[in-house]
């Protein structure tokens, strides 16, 4: 399922007033190969952000944050998946931060799983983890993710 929400970015007009730059409703968007539907919300190529920076990148899907920069997304994950199999642990040396918006999702780590419902946020600092959706409908998270500097 492929959601149709809006983003409006705001930018500066020619005199340097806050101005809506761009509204719409299509946000680069992939399903990937496990059903989950990845939309890309913003991109910043490196923090703290610059004057006339617009939040492109080369590749909006590449899965990583950029070195230097952040990524938010939305996630949808199909309904059971990762039911009936084992967890996919995984690390990523990045900083997530994930936020429910729908549904429920478990976060799976080393020790124990955290279920996130809506409104519940967890912070994810370069942590061992995988994702499952056990219920009947489609779990919806908005998810940041800065790379860690080391």
């Amino acid at each position: 399922m492929i959601r149709q929400d809006r983003r409006v970015v705001v930018g500066l007009d020619s005199s340097g007033r806050s101005t809506v730059r761009e509204d719409g409703r299509s946000l680069p968007t992939i399903e990937l190969p496990n059903g989950i539907v990845r939309q890309e919300i913003w991109a910043q190529s490196q923090v703290p952000a610059r004057s006339g920076d617009d939040g492109t990148r080369g590749d909006p899907l590449d899965p990583a944050p950029p070195d230097r920069g952040v990524v938010v997304r939305m996630l949808t994950v199909p309904p059971m998946m990762g039911v009936g199999s084992g967890p996919d642990l995984h690390f990523d040396d990045a900083v997530h931060v994930i936020t429910q918006v729908e549904g429920a999702l478990d976060i799976v780590l080393e020790t124990e799983t955290v279920r996130l419902q809506q409104a519940d946020t967890i912070v994810l600092p370069a942590s061992v983890h995988d994702l499952r959706n056990e219920s009947s409908t489609p779990a919806t998270f908005v998810y940041t993710s800065v790379r860690r500097e080391r």
